[in-house]
């Protein structure tokens, strides 16, 4: 079993028998949640990247990647030799060198907001350093489908954002295959066939004739589709304050699809270890 974008926000709605108007609308915030959740709880070497670049000489940040979820490893070259960090409390780091004039050869790295570093001692060199991290992958809320159109007027552009003009729903265009069909991300709720549809930009205009199915799936979707599915349906409760005693049940069925999907992961790595050789294994 796996999900579509589409199959997982009906099953959301057949567990929680709930169509009220803003909850429907929330649900690609409770997946995209539920994603995190599930991402942060398992660290899956199929979501490890490399990346290399250079430290500032006096320049105690460093940027994160803008996919970074949580890092593995970094080290930095200092003559010749790789020389890893310890990845420490911001706390820590801050109080180890709390004059960012002081500089030297790093030792130490914390999260300092979402999009930074923060190495200690401030380096006192350009050091290549090569970050081994976790990234954030696509979320499953970022699929896409297509919408067919007759009677259209104007060129529909991927500048655009359409909206229906009876159903209120507003989707980007991603790609204009044709002059009547569009590539669009799916909307919170669902378009009518039959309304009129408008583009932002050009002004463009067409009768909604019929609507793609949405058949995208996401690593997550496809291999950890209940601890994906229990971690929604916990944000799902969060927001309508359910029972106390449906919340536990549904972590404690989250945090046993979460603990399969952990071992399955390892599972995938030994195998692919002794398929194509060994495999640098993570940091933990």
């Amino acid at each position: 079993m796996s999900f579509t974008y589409t199959t997982l926000k009906s099953a959301l709605q057949d567990y929680t028998q709930n169509d009220e108007t803003s909850f429907v609308s929330n649900m690609p915030l409770f997946i995209r949640l539920a994603e995190e959740r599930l991402l942060k709880s398992v660290r899956l070497n199929v979501f490890e990247k490399i990346v290399s670049g250079n430290m500032t000489s006096g320049n105690q940040y460093l940027a994160c990647p803008s996919d970074f979820l949580s890092p593995n490893s970094l080290t930095i070259t200092n003559s010749s030799n790789f020389e890893f960090l310890q990845f420490k409390e911001l706390e820590f780091v801050q109080t180890y060198n709390p004059n960012p004039a002081t500089t030297g050869t790093p030792k130490y790295y914390a999260q300092f907001d979402v999009d930074n570093f923060l190495i200690a001692p401030t380096p006192n060199s350009g050091f290549t350093v090569n970050l081994s991290y976790f990234y954030r992958p696509a979320s499953l809320t970022a699929s896409l489908f297509t919408l067919t159109l007759t009677s259209v007027s104007g060129t529909f552009t991927t500048s655009d954002t359409i909206t229906g003009g009876t159903s209120g729903e507003t989707s980007a265009v991603s790609a204009v295959p044709s002059s009547t069909t569009l590539t669009v991300g799916i909307p919170s709720g669902s378009y009518t066939v039959g309304e009129t549809i408008t583009g932002s930009s050009s002004g463009a205009t067409g009768t909604l004739s019929s609507i793609g199915s949405d058949d995208t799936v996401s690593w997550l979707s496809e291999n950890g589709e209940l601890a994906l599915l229990y971690g929604a349906l916990i944000e799902c409760y969060i927001y309508m304050k359910g029972e106390q005693d449906v919340m536990n049940m549904y972590n404690s069925r989250f945090a046993e699809a979460a603990s399969r999907l952990k071992n399955l992961g390892e599972a995938k790595e030994v195998i692919d270890e002794y398929t194509a050789g060994p495999l640098r294994k993570a940091r933990t």
